[in-house]
């Protein structure tokens, strides 16, 4: 990972496993079920999966989910919230060099956990290793930031309060082009804890740029929503979530 993102993918700076996070995860799990065409026995892959939340979810329903993951401090949270189930692993690893060939029924990449490479050849590596880890016919459902929405925005400075107390202030700068990003700088006030600073990068992807990515990597893609039933910040403007589908040749 790059020298930024080591600092910002840790618990006291970015948690997937926070409790609004957590709260939300069952009517995000139910709607990627329903998207990915799930049912018992379904292989799934979870592409940086965090702290397991959605991949524990679908397991549950009676899928076979493996969660993929470049930060240890999370998969260890996974796998203790996972306990003793056998349908439910987590294995770490770069979403860039995946090593799976044709073992998946369906794959997933939710919460923008898309776009933080330096070149966006490294993004397309990615998504080659999606479409080589599914099954043909296997469907991939990617949710993240629409940079459409960003460019709109008339503001990219705010105050959110965090559900643990705390106070989160970020302050984003759109670099423009052709190769759109965000710089996102991230201050955190604690109660009795001095400020923590931080920042990550983030590749804008809208529609018309995702679905050229996703043709190139191979994958096929079907439809597209701002917000999928069940997502419960589809009251927050500016998500894009996309179904594709690997072609059965």
């Amino acid at each position: 990972m790059s020298h930024w993102a080591k600092k910002f993918f840790r618990a006291e700076v970015f948690t997937p496993g926070s409790a609004d996070a957590v709260a939300a995860a069952p009517g995000e799990a139910a709607a990627a079920w329903k998207a990915l065409g799930l049912k018992r026995g379904s292989r799934v892959l979870d592409l940086a999966c965090g702290t397991g939340r959605h991949s524990i979810l679908l397991a549950r329903r009676g899928a076979s989910v493996l969660g993929v993951d470049k930060t240890p401090a999370y998969l260890d949270e996974a796998r203790r919230r996972a306990g003793s189930m056998d349908n439910c692993r987590f294995a770490l690893g770069d979403m860039r060099r995946l090593p799976f060939e044709g073992e998946f029924d369906a794959a997933m990449n939710l919460w923008t956990s898309f776009g933080y490479f330096a070149k966006e050849s490294d993004d397309l590596k990615a998504l080659k290793g999606v479409a080589r880890a599914l099954k043909p016919g296997g469907l991939f459902l990617i949710e993240l930031l629409d940079h459409a929405w960003v460019r709109r925005r008339t503001s990219h400075r705010h105050w959110n309060r965090q559900s643990d107390g705390s106070y989160l202030l970020q302050d984003a700068v759109l670099i423009e082009g052709p190769d759109p990003r965000v710089i996102n700088e991230w201050t955190i006030l604690r109660r009795e804890s001095k400020p923590l600073r931080t920042r990550f990068v983030l590749r804008g992807y809208d529609k018309p740029r995702l679905y050229a990515s996703l043709r190139r990597a191979g994958l096929k893609p079907l439809k597209s929503w701002t917000a999928l039933v069940g997502f419960k910040r589809q009251k927050f403007n500016g998500r894009l979530v996309v179904l594709a589908r690997k072609p059965i040749r």
